[in-house]
């Protein structure tokens, strides 16, 4: 071949040889993608809801004073057990049997006034002789009146201080002994308004209200 004649063939290999490389990148295909396994999406696990407020209580085991007074059952009876109990200790002159018998803030009223029971109870037991009326009955337990929240209407009319709250009971007593010879020892009327105890089933002495004076 003639000095020159090479010329033109090595111009189209050229050529052919940058159109080659001019080709653009390879992608994969939607081809390439059904080769490999599928997986379903995963999420990360949300942790269980909190158990609703009542189910922890029970778990715990609610002692407050509050919810063990909401369970309590009114008890008439009981209530009246207690009075008539009140009325032994009076006339033994037991502060030791009064003592459980009476809230820890347990009030008396008397012409308006209010003080702590106990200590009423201590100064009357020091000024006036209870045990002169020992082992009789001061107010049979047929006769004590009971009034519960649901009739604290009739308490009104009758005259009588009502209940305050669904869980108390007051109890009316009208002694049938009230004066050892010329001394008086109770008054008239007493109004006791018992609510339930706090630590065991039963009642206690919240308030007594009595129109009575010592001499």
């Amino acid at each position: 071949m003639k000095p020159g004649a090479w010329a033109p063939l090595l111009a189209i290999v050229l050529a052919l040889g940058c159109a080659g490389s001019e080709r653009g990148p390879t992608f994969a295909t939607s081809a390439s993608f059904d080769d490999a396994p599928r997986k379903p999406p995963s999420f990360a696990a949300e942790p269980d809801p909190p158990p609703p407020e009542s189910a922890n209580v029970q778990s715990r085991g609610d002692d407050s004073a509050a919810a063990r007074r909401v369970l309590v059952p009114l008890d008439s009876e009981t209530a009246r057990d207690v009075v008539s109990r009140f009325f032994v200790a009076v006339l033994l002159e037991s502060s030791r049997e009064l003592s459980p018998l009476l809230a820890a803030q347990a009030l008396v009223v008397s012409e308006g006034s209010r003080q702590p029971a106990a200590a009423v109870w201590r100064a009357r037991f020091a000024q006036l002789d209870y045990t002169s009326l020992s082992g009789r009955i001061v107010a049979a337990p047929q006769t004590l009146r009971t009034y519960t929240f649901a009739s604290a209407a009739r308490a009104k009319r009758d005259g009588v201080p009502p209940p305050l709250t669904a869980t108390e009971v007051v109890v009316v007593a009208h002694p049938g002994l009230s004066w050892a010879g010329k001394t008086r020892l109770f008054g008239d009327e007493l109004a006791f308004r018992l609510r339930p105890k706090a630590e065991v089933p039963g009642y206690e002495i919240a308030e007594i209200v009595e129109d009575f004076r010592l001499p």
